[in-house]
């Protein structure tokens, strides 16, 4: 089933919203463009104006600079209900006293859009059809799930069809056996339901596998946008590679010294003094001897061995490492080892054992290097 629905485009240009309070988080200088019929996860920790930045395209803040444009109009001083968008809070807003297929009707009927009672009993019918309420109809609000809750209130957004959706937390209240039933559905509901959707949320995994784009956010801060793929690969600084991705991708802060190895140009020495690793030509640059940066790589990219390897091209040995901890992540072992004050995670498909010696094999496309 497709629905005909409105799309419409969100462009954010320079907001910036301060509070006196540390509670909620401002925003500062967000500027973003969201496409037509485009799901963006925003995503970003506790704290780092997520809810803030829906609140803002919903009309339920006023920012202190900067616009809100949907579609073709200047919304920024518009009141919600002239918005044209649908706003599902963290807990969802469901009447108590109406009923399921009421509730699910009531935000078409307080619209006054000119809806014949045909169309609104059909759009109806098909909300229930689609997010499966059959088996809940005869029930009272309060007597269904977190997720079933959702589900109706998703499906109030269906019934009434605004041009813009917002998800705040939809997954906050609910309970672990329901969520991947319910990410599945918003996954058949992207496909069948062709609107612009924003969606926040903590979780980096539920913003990778729903969003189309995200946008990184870190103490009322844009980091980055682009696609979860092109983010993992390429995080733009070291809060996005540490966020984003499990187990959190093995840092190591430094600075680019000397080698005192005639030709061999400049290196990166590990703070603690663990290590050192080729620098990379990009960084080699006039002035750039005790430059601060910081080396990452992710866990799958760590290769281990109990025999000391042998570095080639391509590849830099890192031997004397032990290890700490070995936890089963099926199928495979997530082991943390250290080396001085580095503490890495790589995967095993051996389990070793805690306080064996491991050998480490970096190749040196696999490194991340951060200037910032």
């Amino acid at each position: 089933m497709e629905l005909d629905l409105l799309m419409a485009s969100v462009s954010l240009v320079r907001l910036t919203r301060s509070f006196a309070t540390a509670s909620p988080a401002g925003l500062f200088d967000i500027s973003l463009e969201i496409h037509d019929g485009e799901i963006l996860a925003v995503v970003g920790p506790s704290g780092s104006g997520k809810s803030t930045l829906l609140r803002l395209i919903a009309g339920l803040e006023t920012p202190d600079s900067g616009t809100v444009q949907i579609g073709e109009r200047d919304v920024t001083r518009l009141a919600p209900h002239l918005r044209d968008i649908g706003l599902i809070p963290q807990r969802p807003a469901l009447f108590p006293h109406l009923s399921i297929r009421r509730n699910l009707s009531i935000g078409l009927e307080m619209s006054r859009l000119p809806v014949s009672e045909n169309e609104l009993a059909r759009r109806v019918d098909d909300a229930i059809q689609f997010m499966n309420l059959d088996r809940v109809l005869d029930r009272a609000p309060y007597e269904l799930s977190g997720g079933e809750q959702q589900r109706v209130a998703l499906g109030r957004l269906m019934v009434r069809r605004p041009a813009v959706w917002l998800l705040d937390e939809p997954f906050g209240h609910v309970d672990p056996a329901q969520k991947s039933e319910f990410r599945r559905q918003l996954h058949l509901l992207r496909g069948a339901v062709p609107t612009t959707m924003i969606l926040v949320t903590h979780d980096p995994v539920e913003a990778q596998t729903l969003g189309r784009r995200l946008a990184v956010l870190e103490s009322g801060r844009l980091r980055q946008v682009a696609e979860p793929a092109v983010i993992y690969a390429r995080p733009a600084d070291r809060f996005v590679a540490s966020f984003l991705g499990w187990p959190a991708m093995n840092l190591a802060p430094g600075i680019l010294v000397r080698s005192l190895e005639p030709g061999k140009g400049l290196l990166f020495a590990a703070a603690d003094g663990s290590f050192r690793l080729p620098a990379p030509a990009e960084l080699v640059t006039h002035g750039a001897e005790g430059r601060p940066v910081t080396v990452g790589i992710r866990a799958e990219d760590l290769q281990s061995s109990r025999i000391p390897p042998l570095a080639s091209d391509g590849l830099v040995a890192l031997p004397g490492w032990q290890v700490r901890l070995t936890e089963f992540v099926p199928p495979r072992w997530l082991t943390t080892v250290e080396l001085g004050q580095q503490r890495w995670s790589l995967w095993s498909d051996v389990p070793p054992h805690p306080g064996d010696r491991l050998d480490l094999t970096i190749p040196t496309d696999r490194l991340h290097w951060f200037v910032k």
